[in-house]
């Protein structure tokens, strides 16, 4: 599961589905803050609303032990537009810095004097880690 996938919020059902935006409606370009309900995603089994396959607040991520192994195995962990106070997800990066690893935080908010963050790059994410990850990164200076 992930940002490219959907969960039915009727049946359950599971979907990859790389649009994007899911719809237009949900477009960053879109002015329209009224939508209606139609103009949502909606399941292709039931008919009931799809919402994003990501891990929400009180949910247990999908499979931890694999999540666990390729945190074991990271050498590099980029933290994108959070808070890190919700667990299991709050300690991949500190475990991946205390073997050694570098951790990356994008955000608007700087985190407070966390000896784990090696590398910070301040504003929107979806302005910042694009540059980051451009193959002529010579704009990283930029963004501190």
């Amino acid at each position: 599961m992930g940002v490219y996938w959907t969960l039915c919020t009727g049946c359950g059902h599971r979907e990859h589905n790389p649009a994007d935006p899911l719809c237009a409606a949900l477009g960053a370009d879109s002015e329209n803050i009224d939508i209606s309900v139609d103009d949502l995603p909606h399941c292709t089994r039931c008919g009931s609303l799809l919402r994003p396959g990501v891990v929400w607040f009180d949910e247990t991520p999908h499979h931890l032990a694999e999540i666990d192994q390729i945190v074991k195995n990271a050498d590099l962990c980029l933290v994108i537009d959070t808070s890190s106070t919700v667990c299991p997800a709050a300690g991949y990066g500190p475990d991946i810095a205390g073997k050694g690893g570098k951790v990356a935080v994008f955000n608007i908010e700087e985190p407070e004097d966390d000896p784990d963050v090696h590398f910070f790059f301040r504003g929107p994410c979806e302005e910042t880690l694009p540059k980051v990850l451009r193959r002529d990164n010579d704009n990283v200076g930029d963004l501190r």
